[in-house]
């Protein structure tokens, strides 16, 4: 037989297609057999072994009446057949593996008190994105509603996780889910102490609040509208403080005010009547299209709602 040696520093498409079908002969015991797992039928089969036969110089297999068999050359052929074709399909997956692999950083902005939210367990959801995506550096800043729009309206965050005071035509918001608010006083503070058929709108008006910039209820909004709204809070944490402190009364998120409720650190007052409740947004700027890494962190963000829905 004519000896004309494959190049293995290149093997052309052609010459895999036939030490593939040479492979899957051999696995299955005949041409034959192969027909249905190659989708070729018996003289394509055989002309794709003869050609790789008359490529490599010796005759790899006997087939005819008398049945399939391998050489001993065939033997080694097809053990090398098997190492070749294992490390290519090795590549295709280590190489389709560094390509959805992302790096780079990604800005995010969060509610100020995400870590106490129950609803969101944002501790799981940065574990799972890390685990899947560990080449991308994030970078976390919490922030009250109106930072976090902003953040994410000047390029500062790639998402924002918030409820949103009002919206804005530049921005996507997509609804996560929603979050409980009651009104709440301190310890310390008078109406701590008093029992719920003492409470009235009327009474309540005799303290002082802290307003609430998110307030899109307007039910609500107008029940407070003559309250005194005395103080306000950058972020909700420095709200919690002002309520401990005894000396106003205002507005968490269940979630938030939950320790401190079970602590009797602070008390909810009327929560039939003083409660609402707020749309938590994932934000993005709609003017960057593209962003992986942003949509695998939302697409983390909605794997775990859905895990404690």
């Amino acid at each position: 037989m004519t000896k004309s040696p494959i190049n293995t520093e290149n093997i052309s498409d052609v010459e895999l297609r036939q030490i593939t079908v040479f492979k899957t002969v051999v696995e299955c015991g005949g041409i034959t057999a192969a027909e249905l797992r190659l989708n070729k039928g018996k003289s394509a089969i055989s002309m794709d072994l003869s050609s790789l036969e008359q490529r490599l110089g010796m005759t790899l297999c006997h087939r005819g009446p008398s049945g399939f068999s391998l050489t001993e050359q065939g033997k080694s052929i097809y053990a090398a057949a098997k190492q070749l074709i294992a490390n290519i399909e090795l590549f295709r997956q280590q190489t389709h593996e560094a390509q959805s692999q992302l790096t780079g950083k990604l800005n995010l902005h969060l509610a100020d008190n995400a870590v106490w939210d129950h609803q969101l367990d944002i501790s799981e959801v940065i574990a799972n994105f890390h685990q899947a995506e560990p080449n991308i550096y994030i970078n976390i800043v919490g922030s009250g509603p109106n930072e976090v729009a902003q953040a994410v309206l000047s390029g500062q965050a790639d998402l924002g996780i918030d409820v949103l005071p009002r919206q804005s035509a530049a921005l996507n918001c997509l609804p996560l889910y929603k979050e409980d608010l009651f009104l709440y006083c301190g310890d310390k503070h008078p109406l701590f102490s008093a029992n719920c058929e003492e409470l009235s709108l009327a009474t309540l008006k005799h303290y002082e609040f802290i307003r609430i910039v998110t307030l899109r209820d307007p039910k609500l909004e107008a029940l407070l509208d003559d309250c005194r709204m005395t103080a306000s809070a950058s972020n909700l944490d420095m709200r919690a403080a002002m309520i401990l402190s005894g000396q106003y009364l205002g507005f968490l998120p269940s979630h938030m005010a939950k320790h401190w409720t079970q602590t009797q650190k602070i008390r909810a007052l009327m929560p039939e009547t003083m409660s609402t409740c707020n749309d938590v947004y994932a934000i993005t700027n709609k003017s960057q299209t593209y962003n992986p890494a942003r949509d695998r962190f939302i697409a983390a963000v909605n794997k775990v709602l859905q895990k404690h829905s």
